[in-house]
This record gives structure tokens, C-alpha cells and sequence, in this order.
């Protein structure tokens, strides 16, 4: 995979190189000319800007395309109205799918992309109120709707999300006062939701979920009276029995011990207990986990080994496709962006360009067919400082 991304990246170069010689009768245009700080350039894979999406957009790669959001909380206004839409990369229109009025919060580092559409999962309400519901938003992205599902009506903003077996399977911190975590099913082929597993919160806190071979796998904290919490993964079955549980406590442990925010066990205990932004098993033997703090980790699940262990300066990209690894701020590094995939046991850099002056990867997410979408800028310090959306096909 990573030989196919360095030929296209290497002709993007090239194209990019070639503007300089490039005669007037056919010059080669500017991807950002033009652009203002309002609109977010859609660069492709020729160098080419295809078309604009607004520079708020919290956005994800999708197999046609990018699925974004606009989300804006006002002064001293708990909740608003969201707008849901979609780039479609082969017509070149950028479409509203629908609006979501009383959101607080979306948990946008969990969409998940299912049989052609987008699933997100939002607060309505108050987030953090005993009144918030957890909903789950669809979007067809072939028809262009949108509809809505109530998961729970006490709904925890740090929710997660995984599409396991052709259905999707969501966690919650119930809000109500009952100190349970569950497991909600949707099955989209019926549009129902059901509760298919509950923990108690006092005795094991559900962090994430992912799915695995023939089945999922839970992040579970152990929380004991005596001693230290314990992080857990367990291996469910698709018919929703633990087939297996791993200690993963002390892996983790160590690995956060070697960040340079770590001063003590203590500090590395606290990391673990947080909540979790992004989290997989990839091949069934690599932990990738990132949490809502400074810990980024990728972890040999059969020797214990940390492949990878670094602070907030990296992040895990989102989306359907499987993980990878990139440092938001390359303007002091001479190889210029670090973005690094899983090839056989190793982490591999990816060659990648941006456009321009930017220095910044914003973000990085990877559908399940292969597109990426990464989001470059300036620093924030710079004059006229402008986005661009770089999407991309494998």
C-alpha cells in the first residue's frame, strides 16, 4: 500500500513542480488562488483544485467523497443548530443532507461509514444534563437524507462507536443516576436499537469499542477498592459472548511512563483512566489508542512491546479505514509531514506534500475503500492564513 501512495504522491509532486516550466497557453493553475480565509480548498490527487468547502467543516473522508459538519456554539448558549453535509467528489456539489437544532456536542472522532452511508453520533441538549439525549444521525449519502435514532435519553458526550458484523455498536455512560455503562446495538436494516450488554460503572467503566475478528473487542477499566484500576481487553464473539480477556495494564503503564509529561506511576494511572478518543486492534495484534490527554500508543498485543509512544503532538487519524499516525506540526522538521502506517509489524512514514506555505496537519482521516482526506494550514500565526482539503484515492 504504502509503494501505490508513493507513486501517486511522487506524480503529485511532479505535477506541482512542473507549474514552474508550465507554458502560458497551458499553465498550470494555482490550487490556492483566490482562495479567502472562509473557504477550504479540495485539492485531488493531479494537484488540482476541484472545489471549495466552508473552513469551519469538521470534516471525514468517505468513499465518494467528504462528509462534514458545521457546528457553532454561540456566547452563553448551551446548544445550536449543526448543519450535516456532503462533498461529492465525482460531481464536484457540495450538498446540505440536514440539520440537527439542539446539539451540544458530536463525537465526530467515532463516524462510521456502512453499506453508503454516515452514521454520527450527538448530544441533544445540554451536554452533561441528566436531560441530554444520546442520537444517533444517518445520512444516505446516495439519496441525500438524513434521519435520526434515540440510543439512550441519557446520553454522555465521550460516546464510541464501531460497525461490527454489519450492524453498529455503541457505548454509553448512562447519565440517569443508574452508574451503568452499555452497549447499544443498531441494526440498520430494521432501524432498531437495543441494549445488548451493561456493566456496572462501579465495578468495570467501558472506555471504547472496536471491531475484531469475528466479533469486537471492549477497553474496559477494571475499577478495584484496593490497589490500582486495571485496563482490560476483551474479546466478544458476534453473538455477544467474551470469548477471551487480556490484561493490557501494565503495557500501557510502561509505554506512558516514557512520554516526558510522565513524572510518576501516578501520573501514568491517571492516563489510563481517561476517556478514549481513538482506539483499534489492527490484524487482531496491534492496540492503537489515543485519549481525550497527552497519550498516543501503539502496542505489540503479544509481546507487550510499545511500537509507538508519543504525546499530543501526534494524533490517530478517523474515519472507517485502518489507523495511522500523524504529527500535527512540521514546521521545525526538515522531512517535512510525518504521517506512518502499519506495514508488517513496523511503522512506515508516507510520503506526503502540502501545498504551499502550510505547516500545520490538521487532521487525517481514511475511508474504507482507501480515500484520505488531510486537512493542511498555516501556522495560526501567520497573515491570510488558509486551509486546504487534500483528497485523495489509494
Amino acid at each position: 500500500m504504502a509503494k501505490k501512495l508513493l507513486m501517486i504522491f511522487i506524480m503529485f509532486t511532479m505535477l506541482i513542480a512542473a507549474g514552474g516550466c508550465a507554458s502560458p497557453q497551458n499553465p498550470l493553475p494555482d490550487p490556492e488562488a483566490d482562495i479567502s480565509q472562509d473557504k477550504m480548498a479540495i485539492i485531488d490527487n493531479n494537484g488540482m483544485r476541484i472545489g471549495d468547502i466552508d473552513s469551519r467543516a469538521n470534516a471525514t473522508a468517505v468513499d465518494n467523497g467528504i462528509f462534514y459538519s458545521i457546528f457553532e456554539l454561540t456566547e452563553y448558549q448551551p446548544t445550536a443548530t449543526a448543519q450535516y453535509r456532503f462533498f461529492d467528489k465525482e460531481t464536484k456539489t457540495d450538498v446540505l443532507l440536514g440539520e440537527f437544532e439542539d446539539q451540544s456536542y458530536e463525537a465526530f472522532y467515532t463516524r462510521a461509514e456502512l453499506n453508503g452511508s454516515l452514521y454520527c453520533l450527538a448530544i441533544r441538549g445540554p451536554a452533561g444534563s441528566d436531560c441530554s439525549a444520546l442520537v444517533l444521525l444517518c445520512f444516505d449519502l446516495n439519496q441525500k437524507t438524513m434521519k435520526t435514532f434515540t440510543v439512550s435519553e441519557s446520553g454522555f458526550p465521550y460516546t464510541n462507536m464501531a460497525v461490527v458484523n454489519g450492524r453498529l455498536l455503541i457505548i454509553n455512560h448512562e447519565m440517569d443516576g443508574s452508574r451503568l455503562d452499555k452497549v447499544y446495538e443498531f441494526n440498520p436494516l430494521e432501524e432498531t436499537v437495543r441494549e445488548v450488554l451493561s456493566f456496572s460503572a462501579d465495578v468495570d467503566s467501558l472506555r471504547a469499542i472496536a471491531p475484531g475478528d469475528e466479533g469486537f473487542y471492549l477497553l474496559r477499566l477494571k475499577i478495584k477498592a484496593d490497589g490500582e484500576n486495571e485496563m482490560m481487553l476483551d474479546h466478544y464473539g458476534a453473538d455477544y459472548t467474551k470469548k477471551a480477556e487480556q490484561s493490557i495494564h501494565e503495557a500501557m503503564v510502561n509505554a506512558i511512563m516514557n512520554l516526558p509529561t510522565t513524572l510518576s506511576r501516578q501520573d501514568a494511572l491517571y492516563e489510563v483512566g481517561m476517556n478514549v478518543l481513538h482506539f483499534a486492534v489492527v490484524q487482531g495484534r496491534y492496540l492503537f489508542y489515543e485519549n481525550f490527554s497527552v497519550s498516543r500508543l501503539v502496542i505489540d498485543l503479544q509481546s507487550g512491546e510499545a511500537l509507538f509512544c508519543q504525546d499530543d503532538l501526534y494524533s490517530f487519524s478517523s474515519g472507517s479505514g485502518q489507523p495511522v499516525i500523524y504529527r500535527q506540526d512540521f514546521e521545525q522538521s526538515p522531512d517535512g509531514p510525518e504521517i506512518l502506517t502499519l506495514e508488517n509489524g513496523k511503522l512506515v512514514k508516507l510520503p506526503f506534500k502540502p501545498v504551499s506555505t502550510h505547516q500545520l496537519l490538521r487532521s487525517v482521516s481514511r475511508s474504507a475503500d482507501g480515500s484520505w482526506l488531510i486537512i493542511t494550514s498555516d501556522t495560526p500565526q501567520a497573515f491570510n492564513w488558509t486551509l486546504a482539503a487534500h483528497l485523495l484515492s489509494e
